[in-house]
């Protein structure tokens, strides 16, 4: 799995703060932009807001990440996250699946507990190189792509581009992370784009934190 940001809202914690202020203030958005508050009174109005579950002003900052070396099964599971989470995914219609840098097997994801037991692992890519073989007789007969692919599994892996803003970020955090029961690869997927997003923008974690203690406003 490959996780990266191509782009981020510049200064989100200002466009934040400005969207939370424009609501109580007399003052224009633009003036209230143009002015210097400090990032310490940025900071403590934004994680009042948060921390009050006022969330709309967060949907004002998001993030665009590039994906790569998932499988068809995050996939499925990420895309029911559809309230400000935006997703172009590579085709299986365009794309053969096939690689030479896996002997001539599509790229796929292993399980933890499939990789970490040596029978299952030899079961499981002994299956996946009978569908590869499937899949390149289908399209020795003619079959297109876009039916051939009907074979693959949900452990083929994938790529896409998708761009969350704030409040989904937070959302998808709390529901494949903090929340028992996620499986295995979106909860390392969603942990790594929280990390990515804080790294840059270490205010933010510092909210998540106190969201995830409870804490309120």
């Amino acid at each position: 799995m490959d996780v990266q940001i191509l782009t981020m809202t510049e200064n989100p914690l200002k466009v934040i703060w400005t969207a939370a202020r424009t609501c109580y203030s007399a003052s224009t958005p633009s003036q209230l932009w143009t002015s210097e508050p400090t990032p310490e009174e940025m900071f403590r109005l934004v994680k009042r807001i948060f921390l009050a579950k006022h969330l709309s002003v967060a949907e004002h900052a998001c993030v665009t990440f590039a994906v790569s070396g998932v499988s068809r099964t995050l996939l499925a599971q990420y895309t029911r996250h559809r309230i400000g989470v935006s997703i172009s995914v590579q085709s299986q219609r365009y794309v053969s699946e096939g690689s030479a840098k896996n002997n001539g097997l599509f790229g796929h994801v292993v399980p933890p507990t499939i990789a970490a037991n040596p029978e299952a692992k030899l079961l499981y890519l002994d299956h996946l190189q009978q569908v590869q073989k499937a899949y390149d007789a289908l399209l020795a007969l003619g079959i297109p792509k876009e039916d051939a692919r009907f074979v693959l599994p949900g452990g083929a892996d994938t790529n896409f581009v998708t761009t969350v803003n704030f409040r989904s970020l937070l959302d998808l955090y709390t529901k494949r992370v903090l929340v028992p029961g996620a499986q295995a690869e979106i909860k390392e997927l969603v942990a790594r784009m929280v990390e990515l997003v804080t790294e840059r923008e270490p205010w933010l974690k510092e909210i998540i934190d106190s969201m995830a203690a409870g804490e309120e406003a």
